[in-house]
């Protein structure tokens, strides 16, 4: 568990099933994801269940589910690696209501600290779409490097890479 001035980040269990419903099937939260949303508790359950569990039992790292210090649910942000392309991504996602207010950019830089200082990580990337300015800015706020555009016809959709290395990471 990492704890922040505002957040609690922790594990994601079955028990996020619900609140990660309703943030993943909100249009506006998924549109600049490349990801379906979610229409029951049983595919919510099986997002857990597949993919990030497997993330924390394989490399010690993942999305972790985003609480308010009150215990209020507001979305998920961590750490996913992707062994085809040996690179660990920083991703988050939180529900509408809670856009705007620096959440993202306190979980990331929480999360970026737990990638660098205790994984002991090289380099860490985000990936965005072109159109997703408040990831991009972001991104740009945690002091992250922008390395390219990228339009490949295997990938569902462009996107811009960011990056910081452990050397240019200031906690």
């Amino acid at each position: 568990m990492i704890e922040t001035s505002r957040l609690t980040l922790r594990i994601g269990t079955l028990a996020d099933a619900g609140p990660m419903l309703i943030l993943n099937s909100d249009p506006e939260v998924v549109r600049y994801t490349g990801d379906a949303m979610l229409f029951s508790l049983q595919e919510s359950e099986s997002v857990i269940r597949e993919r990030i569990i497997p993330q924390w039992n394989n490399y010690k790292m993942g999305r972790f589910t985003t609480l308010l210090k009150d215990g209020t649910y507001i979305g998920w942000c961590g750490l996913r690696f992707f062994p085809e392309s040996n690179e660990v991504d920083l991703g988050y996602r939180f529900m509408k209501k809670f856009w705007g207010q620096g959440f993202a950019t306190e979980a990331s830089q929480a999360t970026l600290k737990y990638g660098f200082e205790t994984l002991k990580l090289d380099r860490i990337v985000a990936k965005a779409m072109p159109d997703n300015i408040g990831s991009i800015k972001v991104m740009q706020k945690l002091g992250m490097s922008y390395q390219g555009y990228v339009s490949d016809p295997t990938e569902p959709h462009p996107f811009v890479v960011y990056h910081m290395l452990r050397k240019d990471f200031k906690p």
